[in-house]
């Protein structure tokens, strides 16, 4: 008997997010409100935020073979998927991840940061970081220091629409001052 580790129906999410029906989506991931994921997605074992936007063909937390083990083949796993999967990805509130991206097993990616088309990031990405490449260097930062504590402060993403956007309405202006 095989049992089926993704299932492909959007109802598990909320209906303010959108997961494509060409993606999949691992049943032990959580995506939040408000979310946006392309075509052709591979998401496994991921905790997502709110107002997250994934471009198509983006794969999050792959299974990865053990290296130092007699053979890399997961047939002589005891719990292949457990150990493929051991550690699982976070993708912060408000990131966004650009097309054809690889974020690697056990990677946390800030609130707000931003990963660059075809990068494969191995490693942690800050609040509001700007990341690209392969392996994904730190390119900069969307805000200045000043302006990541007013936004980080707010907490916005924690809100339904309507409120959020008064509120990221009002943090444009206050942002523009601190710029």
């Amino acid at each position: 008997m095989r049992l089926s580790l993704f299932k492909f129906r959007k109802r598990r999410f909320d209906s303010t997010t959108h997961v494509s029906d060409k993606s999949r989506v691992s049943k032990d991931s959580r995506i939040g409100r408000y979310c946006y994921v392309g075509n052709y997605c591979d998401i496994t074992r991921a905790d997502i935020g709110n107002y997250v936007s994934i471009a198509n063909n983006v794969t999050i937390g792959p299974g990865e073979h053990a290296l130092d083990r007699v053979s890399t083949n997961s047939l002589f796993y005891s719990e292949p998927y457990a150990q493929l999967t051991a550690a699982p990805c976070r993708i912060g509130s408000d990131a966004w991840i650009g097309v054809d991206a690889i974020v690697r097993r056990g990677v946390t990616i800030g609130i707000g940061a931003a990963v660059g088309a075809n990068s494969f990031v191995n490693a942690d990405v800050p609040d509001f970081a700007i990341v690209a490449g392969s392996p994904a260097r730190l390119i900069g930062y969307r805000l200045n220091e000043a302006q990541r504590a007013v936004v980080l402060e707010s907490r916005w993403w924690e809100q339904d629409i309507e409120v959020a956007r008064r509120l990221v309405a009002g943090l444009e202006e206050t942002l523009r001052r601190l710029a």
